[in-house]
């Protein structure tokens, strides 16, 4: 398999341990410290988004870990050539990845459903010799003062109502005003 250059974040290279071994981007260590970082100056907001490969164990189990190597590879790809270069991008987990978007507030979050609707249509007409895949996408908006953790639980909590309701789709955190 070929190694893929550094991960970028606002023109910084990492070094091969920040990096995600498979995919080139960020590991999760060094992502939760991109949102943290960013989040922890005066006036930021942005938006965590959540991506997960839907049926990435069906993939292994029936193609091979080879095939579902090759598609978290061209996922990671697809991120970093749809987002721009200052977007942080890193692995979370086996097929989950995270998306930090500065600067988007709630006006221009619609936006990002067309994305990753954009997104899927891509990854379904990937390769010939590889599986149809999709992503399942939660995302939650985010300020100053706020943290990863509190924002990976929002994005989370949405993802799975995605996947609940059949995959292949986005939902966006909404706080509740009661």
């Amino acid at each position: 398999m070929q190694q893929r250059e550094p991960a970028r974040y606002a023109g910084r290279s990492y070094s091969k341990r920040e990096c995600d071994a498979l995919t080139g981007v960020a590991d999760q260590k060094c992502f939760q410290k991109i949102v943290d970082r960013a989040l922890g100056e005066a006036g930021v907001r942005g938006c965590l988004l959540i991506l997960d490969v839907d049926r990435m164990q069906e993939i292994n189990e029936r193609f091979g870990v080879e095939t579902g190597d090759r598609i978290l590879q061209g996922v990671a790809a697809m991120l970093q050539e749809n987002f721009r270069s200052c977007d942080g991008i890193g692995r979370l987990e086996e097929d989950e990845f995270g998306l930090w978007i500065e600067g988007l507030s709630a006006e221009h979050v619609s936006g990002i459903r067309k994305r990753i609707a954009h997104l899927n249509d891509r990854l379904m007409h990937m390769e010939e010799n590889l599986p149809v895949v999709t992503l399942s996408a939660g995302a939650a908006l985010g300020e100053a003062g706020e943290d990863f953790t509190c924002l990976y639980r929002r994005a989370r909590e949405v993802l799975c109502r995605v996947k609940e309701r059949g995959r292949c789709g986005c939902e966006i955190y909404e706080k509740r005003v009661f």
